[in-house]
């Protein structure tokens, strides 16, 4: 297989071209590939999407355009094949646009979930990397704290963000929130133990957290470790074989109908 073809997978997949992770927090344990080295800005890759989400005042094409691009490249974007790298960038910006035109509505979290449940399916990836609606909301809860101009931000007309029903502009996502979403949970199921569980063991958890008498004294799933998980190597092995088992043609068009699934139009 051709070297573009594994960067388009490891791409779509969120995964591969991840080095030195990072905790986005001690507290928020969400492992995050946007929190990289300082440029020569002083911000790091999490202030910097802030800061261009921040700049977008509207349907402004060239602020939309450094937002997506701030996005991708957080990601590793830049290394994809142009033609795929423009595609993907052209779509989400003209679906931004039209968001904050009040043209498109947002991508819901059970959008993002299905997503990221049909490249689960598809790489035969165990059941643990699979998601829900609800983890898609927590991993979204708490990234908004250092996000706070572009998670749940809602459409932005005039430099105001257009006022919307209680509760809705966090359960919906601009369509270029929802792509940095979609990565952002594919990265966790990767990576981070404490989203590398199925829904029977989140509900174990959530129980061992709230009972008044837990079950145990604490839970194995989310316990720190020193070293790569079994689950983390498994998942490393998942994409391993996707890699070196997907045509080439099936991986050029892998980001697209992903894009397909979030509902983000052609």
């Amino acid at each position: 297989m051709r070297k573009q073809t594994k960067v388009i997978l490891s791409l779509s997949v969120s995964c591969l071209l991840v080095i030195g992770l990072t905790w986005l927090s001690k507290s928020s344990s969400v492992q995050s590939q946007s929190k990289s080295k300082p440029e020569a800005d002083g911000q790091n890759g999490i202030e910097r999407i802030n800061a261009k989400a921040r700049s977008v005042k509207g349907p402004d094409k060239k602020s939309i355009q450094d937002l997506t691009d701030e996005v991708m490249n957080q990601y590793g974007w830049e290394e994809a094949p142009a033609t795929v790298r423009e595609s993907v960038r052209d779509r989400l910006s003209r679906a931004e646009e039209k968001y904050h035109n009040g043209n498109r509505k947002g991508v819901s979290e059970i959008d993002v979930a299905r997503a990221v449940n049909a490249l689960a399916v598809k790489f035969q990836a165990p059941e643990y990397a699979k998601t829900s609606p609800s983890e898609v909301r927590e991993i979204r809860g708490r990234l908004l704290p250092y996000l706070p101009d572009f998670i749940g931000r809602g459409p932005v007309q005039n430099g105001k963000t257009k006022v919307k029903k209680a509760h809705s502009a966090i359960e919906d996502m601009s369509p270029v929130e929802a792509a940095y979403v979609a990565m952002t949970v594919l990265h966790q199921k990767v990576y981070n133990p404490e989203f590398q569980l199925t829904q029977d063991e989140r509900k174990a958890v959530w129980f061992d957290k709230h009972a008044r008498t837990p079950r145990s004294a604490g839970n194995a799933y989310s316990q720190p470790t020193t070293g790569p998980t079994a689950r983390q190597q498994e998942m490393e092995e998942v994409l391993g074989r996707a890699a070196s088992t997907i045509t080439q043609q099936d991986a050029a068009s892998l980001p697209n109908k992903v894009l397909d699934t979030l509902g983000i139009e052609r």
